[in-house]
């Protein structure tokens, strides 16, 4: 039987969820695949200060984090630097591949596959990898000269990569993994039942809904600014706090008929399906659910960096458009909420842009991939890249 280990990294919640979403479609294809969190191998102190540090600067200092951002675009992955921070967790990444022996790495965050690429180099192991990006944007730290091949979430990251000098052949483009509830069938039978789940959702057909998803750093971090835009426009909200406890008591007060506040919920995927505008941060796990639903998206307070970055895209497209303050979001929500034919035209971009199905297309590939490897692997052998699809 196949195997396939999925390395990722809990600096946030969208590497995680990529790398389930294909472990789930492997499976369901006969092939044995383990998720493993890279974060889990650095040492504790290590772990807390690197988690603590993204938390921070994304929360306090998303400029001082663009500027991070910035830098490692410099930062080329053959150098000391990047060099070092590949041997973080090698060790454990070494015994893993010796007991559990997978036919394919596949990496949702690029520091374990410069780890991979170090073996390679070493002649550790033959074991080929693969990149999954999730985001609308390419980044040099992605790019190790023993990842056989990447799976992208557009043309124009494939481009983008291209640019950085990386070889054509080895770049597929995919669309980013979203979990399963998102997969073209079940958004198609979400969006043919619209009018049923708004009644049994006690939603208002006739009034426009928007679905504001706070997201796991926050995106209402000016709270009484949005308890105004809630109470000043003549919408419905339905408001996603997740396990924000803080925030879900907060909000609470601001419950109606007109305005709905949850916690962590379960069936997020039928408010979306019913929702005509969502505000959410610029994750590229985040707006792929959203493209897949066919969701406009007001994209509130991008992060410099991959955040404003996929913002960007999304804008392009027409499918979203990002406000930086409250004053400016209130605006937009009152013009949006007041033009139908607006939100009807960015609901029509979002659907000639998406890309479905992402898991199913990268799982495909990583199996077209295994059945053209050798049946046996030898670290004492010559290392050599493997052709994609040869």
């Amino acid at each position: 039987m196949s195997k396939v280990l999925l390395l990722t990294a809990s600096f946030g919640d969208g590497h995680n969820q990529a790398a389930q979403a294909v472990r789930e479609t492997l499976e369901s294809s006969g092939v044995t695949a383990r998720v493993v969190d890279f974060v889990e191998w650095l040492h504790p102190a290590v772990r807390s200060f690197a988690k603590f540090s993204l938390i921070q600067g994304v929360q306090k200092t998303p400029a001082l984090y663009g500027l991070f951002y910035q830098s490692t675009l410099r930062i080329k992955p053959e150098s000391r630097l990047s060099k070092r921070l590949n041997h973080l967790g090698i060790e454990h990444l070494k015994k893993y591949l010796r007991n559990f022996a997978p036919d394919v790495v596949v990496g949702t965050f690029p520091t374990p596959l410069g780890l991979m690429s170090e073996l390679r180099s070493e002649g550790f192991t033959r074991t080929p990898s693969i990149a999954i990006v999730t985001d609308y944007t390419a980044h040099p730290q992605w790019i190790h000269n023993y990842t056989d091949y990447y799976c992208v979430a557009s043309d124009s990251v494939r481009r983008e990569f291209i640019a950085y000098g990386l070889d054509s052949e080895r770049i597929r483009v995919t669309g980013i993994p979203v979990r399963s509830k998102f997969d073209d069938s079940a958004v198609h039978t979400l969006l043919t039942h619209r009018d049923e789940i708004r009644r049994r959702l006690a939603v208002n057909p006739n009034v426009p809904l928007i679905l504001i998803m706070t997201g796991g750093a926050g995106v209402l971090t000016d709270v009484a600014g949005w308890e105004q835009i809630v109470q000043r426009t003549s919408a419905q909200f339905c408001i996603i706090c997740g396990r924000n406890e803080r925030l879900f008591r907060r909000l609470s007060t601001l419950a109606s008929q007109r305005v709905r506040v949850l916690g962590f919920t379960d069936n997020i995927d039928e408010w979306m399906s019913i929702a005509d505008l969502a505000v959410s941060k610029a994750g590229g796990l985040t707006v792929t659910e959203s493209l897949a639903m066919e969701l406009p998206m007001l994209l509130y307070r991008p992060i410099p960096g991959q955040e404003r970055r996929n913002a960007r895209f999304m804008i392009q497209t027409g499918a979203a458009v990002h406000a930086d303050n409250v004053k400016d979001a209130q605006r937009i929500l009152e013009t949006l909420v007041q033009d139908p034919s607006r939100l009807m035209k960015m609901r029509d971009a979002a659907r000639a842009q998406r890309l479905g199905d992402g898991a199913r297309r990268i799982a495909d590939s990583i199996l077209t991939f295994m059945s053209g490897l050798p049946k046996t692997y030898d670290s004492r052998l010559e290392n050599e890249r493997i052709s994609p699809f040869q």
